[in-house]
């Protein structure tokens, strides 16, 4: 959701899979081998984080994303590796995609910080942006 991280975003992780399918002809039935292909791709992002209470467009509140998830419709999101110790990711690369909030959960236990967790399903295609995740220029033999 924009180009910054998720407000002090704890941990994130993501699940990219693919769906197979089974093709059976007669020149395979009769060999003991299975030919499968991939019918279709899915994402998903979990990510959890502290919540923030003055959010903004670029790094939401918990009621900014509670908002977003109760429109129904998708959001723009994208995710790559942060930069050093800046709170932005890497000026080139990543994935990004639209996706629907499947999930969000608020935990709030007395004397700690209020935690949220969120959980983003692809809504489309997920693009790769310039190099994805890793340079590589810098990729040794």
């Amino acid at each position: 959701m924009g180009t910054n991280a998720l407000g002090f975003s704890t941990g994130c992780k993501v699940s990219t899979s693919a769906e197979t399918g089974e093709r059976v002809t007669k020149e395979a039935s009769g060999g003991k081998w299975k030919e499968s292909y991939i019918k279709s791709f899915s994402e998903q992002i979990t990510a959890d984080g502290v919540v923030l209470t003055d959010g903004t467009d670029e790094v939401p509140s918990y009621d900014q994303l509670k908002d977003a998830m109760l429109k129904g419709e998708p959001v723009e999101a994208a995710y790559n590796l942060r930069e050093g110790d800046k709170r932005t990711g890497k000026a080139t690369g990543g994935y990004k995609g639209k996706y629907l909030i499947t999930s969000l959960d608020l935990d709030a236990q007395a004397g700690d910080d209020a935690k949220y967790s969120i959980t983003l399903q692809n809504c489309g295609k997920v693009d790769k942006v310039g190099t994805g995740i890793t340079d590589t220029t810098q990729q040794t033999e």
